[in-house]
């Protein structure tokens, strides 16, 4: 993968960004090219390696035409989690790990679907909103809109979700 300044990304840890430039710096007296990326959430930047890129799980940003699709995904919620706890939170951790936004988008559905039916515990409530974060800000960079339109419109996603 090569991306260029101007590119959307995610960075799975983090969320959306846009990569502002490539820069070089010189560690423990090797001269590496770096990837410097803007998020969109926290205001941060970050240098990625380049040669690393793939290996941190850096991707481009989903196209504006896959948003309603990744709504549809939130909606239909069709993850299917193991039911016993440590299992379950393993999966749950694995997705957000990965960052791949069909899956976060499941499991922001699931998750919020199982809220309304049976509660969350407070660290699986952690999980959800770790998802959605990380669902709004691909949203916002995508849609060209800020963080807070990108938590309304998938707020606006659930409450059409969960009755």
């Amino acid at each position: 993968m090569r991306f260029q300044p101007g590119d959307r990304v995610v960075y799975p840890s983090q969320g959306a960004g846009v990569v502002q430039e490539i820069t070089s710096r010189e560690v423990l007296g090797e001269t590496r090219s770096y990837l410097k990326i803007a998020f969109v959430r926290g205001d941060m930047e970050v240098l990625v390696p380049l040669e690393k890129g793939r290996e941190v799980g850096l991707r481009p940003t989903v196209d504006p035409d896959e948003l309603e699709r990744l709504e549809r995904a939130v909606r239909d919620a069709d993850l299917n989690l193991p039911q016993q706890w440590p299992p379950r939170y393993r999966a749950e951790q694995e997705i957000l790990a990965a960052g791949d936004a069909y899956a976060l988008a499941k499991l922001v559905g699931v998750l919020a679907k199982r809220d309304v039916e049976k509660g969350l515990a407070a660290t699986e409530r952690d999980v959800m909103e770790a998802a959605k974060a990380l669902l709004a800000s691909e949203f916002a960079l995508v849609a060209d809109t800020d963080l807070q339109g990108a938590h309304e419109r998938l707020d606006a996603v659930l409450r059409d979700r969960v009755p």
